[in-house]
């Protein structure tokens, strides 16, 4: 049959079949022919005081988002971290992708709302993936591609993939974006993102495959601290919240963290509230050294939060702690 009686959606795959993008894949060293794979465990970066120096890393801009890991395989779908589907929750972006529905892609990258300044805004995004169908302020930041028509390209080099990628997203246009890198010295980057108030940069080997989990090819330097916490308590005044007592985990068990009181609107304390009476518990859930924990509300340690904090105590405790958000993506679905 000529191309030209082939349905429409048959024509773009057959010219899919055929494009730049699938000949760079297939000429890939490490690239390797096969099915596509289940959910994969996303590449996390180690976080390091400072960038590495050196011609074999490329740095990218940290987002300040939620990472998402897009399927492109018989519908578009985007999973969380731990692999939730939020799908519903991310309409324009999926509607940005329709264009690429033909084909089999698996993309890695951070949805995040901009301020008009161009940085990223954790708390506007948290309100605006409550919407339902999705809002036209989220953007998806593509900064990998494991996976094109048949080939698993987690094998081939970094700079190798984000080629295969560029080539994929061209042409898409809208609420998906292709995260660039830059080349030359990480620590003068760092600086430069710095001083613009960024959130900080990732820094990537540019020959390392993709690996899953926390590795030393991917190495984060921050502007400002940040992690994420369980929340083990919280503390009245008046009847009302008046900070969250945190944990982070230590040799297996929750250590105590630190009390975290400011950075919170009037909204935010009333739905952590809401999250936090079913959750009561009469035993303190954090081993401390501390006895004292004035008019302490204990609960199971099951919300995570985003605090971001100057340093810490000489018994670790968070130093200037600022809520930045509820971790929605890495608690369940």
């Amino acid at each position: 049959m000529s191309r030209e009686y082939l349905p429409h959606s048959r024509r773009q795959y057959v010219q899919g079949m055929n494009s730049p993008a699938l000949s760079l894949a297939r000429s890939l060293r490490g690239a390797k022919s096969g099915a596509f794979p289940h959910f994969v465990e996303p590449s996390l970066a180690t976080l390091a005081a400072r960038s590495p120096k050196g011609d074999q890393w490329v740095h990218e801009i940290k987002y300040d988002g939620y990472r998402f890991q897009c399927h492109v395989h018989r519908g578009i779908r985007f999973y969380t971290r731990r692999g939730y589907n939020w799908s519903d929750r991310l309409g324009n972006i999926v509607t940005a992708l329709q264009p690429l529905a033909q084909h089999a892609i698996m993309l890695d990258g951070e949805v995040v709302v901009q301020t008009p300044e161009g940085r990223s805004d954790f708390h506007a995004l948290e309100k605006e993936l409550k919407r339902k169908g999705g809002s036209d302020r989220l953007i998806y930041y593509v900064f990998d591609i494991l996976y094109y028509e048949a080939f698993d390209l987690r094998g081939a080099a970094f700079l190798d993939r984000k080629r295969v990628l560029a080539e994929v997203l061209r042409g898409i246009e809208g609420h998906v974006k292709l995260s660039e890198h830059l080349e030359g010295d990480g620590p003068t980057i760092w600086h430069r993102a710095c001083d613009l108030g960024l959130e900080g940069i990732v820094s990537k080997r540019a020959d390392a495959r993709y690996y899953s989990g926390r590795s030393p090819v991917w190495i984060k330097a921050t502007c400002r601290h940040r992690d994420t916490f369980a929340v083990v308590g919280w503390a009245e005044k008046n009847g009302r919240l008046d900070g969250i007592y945190l944990g982070r985990a230590e040799d297996g068990k929750l250590g105590y963290a630190g009390k975290l009181e400011h950075g919170f609107s009037e909204e935010d304390k009333r739905a952590m509230l809401q999250r936090l009476e079913p959750l009561r518990v009469r035993k303190k859930p954090v081993t401390s050294a501390r006895n004292r924990f004035p008019k302490a509300q204990w609960v199971t340690p099951q919300v995570l939060v985003d605090a971001e904090f100057r340093g810490k105590t000489s018994e670790g405790l968070l130093r200037q702690a600022s809520f930045k958000g509820i971790r929605e993506d890495l608690a369940g679905s």
